[in-house]
């Protein structure tokens, strides 16, 4: 029992400490990082070989695209593209969907004439959202159709035409991002649906597929509206 008397000394030290009080409100001054402010060479040698590796994996090239392409509503060549590349992607995977919708605001660069390399790709969707198979109602489908208009236009792919109502069928198999079938992006509804498959493809690695093995790229300019 030897170690009782250190307890009990360590019990009277932090009785005996004065325990600081903190506002609840406080400022501080932000410091702006500019040309003056030399790096510390320590980090940077730690950094550097990684920093080495990524640029060199983010500068491959895997594809050709013939001109420079950014996105609009109601549909442009890049959001064709990239409703396209999913659908595909899916379909791959043994899915047969009917189409492909994703959301705008996913989509968050250009894509320039040239060369594409893997680090555009990381551009054009840095998020780690993953394809998601819906099946839909033809009821749940034509809330789809009415925000779509809503938002005047989102990325649809080639089989757009299939929303033209009256719909044809009693359901529909639909590629979105989990991200919308978890009801962001005002796709609540979406939730409802009948079915789900959650297929653990991230949409940026089904877009890097499909510019590989599409390459050079066809661009789709075609009004895909509603």
């Amino acid at each position: 029992m030897r170690y009782n008397g250190v307890f009990l000394m360590i019990g009277i030290l932090i009785i005996q400490c004065k325990i600081p009080t903190y506002s609840k409100y406080s400022s501080s001054i932000n410091t702006p990082i500019g040309a003056t402010i030399e790096n510390n060479y320590i980090i940077d040698s730690i950094i550097k070989p990684y920093s080495d590796t990524l640029h060199g994996a983010m500068d491959q090239i895997i594809g050709f695209c013939p001109m420079f392409i950014e996105k609009y509503k109601p549909s442009s060549a890049l959001t064709n593209l990239m409703a396209d590349a999913i659908a595909q992607t899916a379909i791959n995977e043994g899915y047969p969907i009917d189409l492909c919708i994703l959301n705008y605001g996913g989509i968050r660069s250009t894509l320039d004439s040239g060369d594409i390399t893997l680090g555009e790709t990381f551009e054009l969707m840095p998020f780690d959202n993953q394809i998601t198979v819906l099946q839909l109602s033809a009821e749940l489908l034509k809330d789809c159709i009415e925000l779509i208009r809503m938002k005047g236009g989102e990325p649809i792919s080639s089989g757009y035409y299939k929303l033209r109502l009256p719909l044809q069928k009693q359901y529909y198999l639909v590629a979105v991002n989990d991200y919308m079938a978890d009801g962001g992006d005002g796709y609540h509804f979406l939730s409802k649906s009948e079915k789900r498959w959650d297929t653990n493809i991230k949409i940026r690695d089904g877009l890097i597929h499909y510019i590989k093995q599409n390459n050079p790229l066809k661009l789709d300019f075609k009004n895909r509206t509603l």
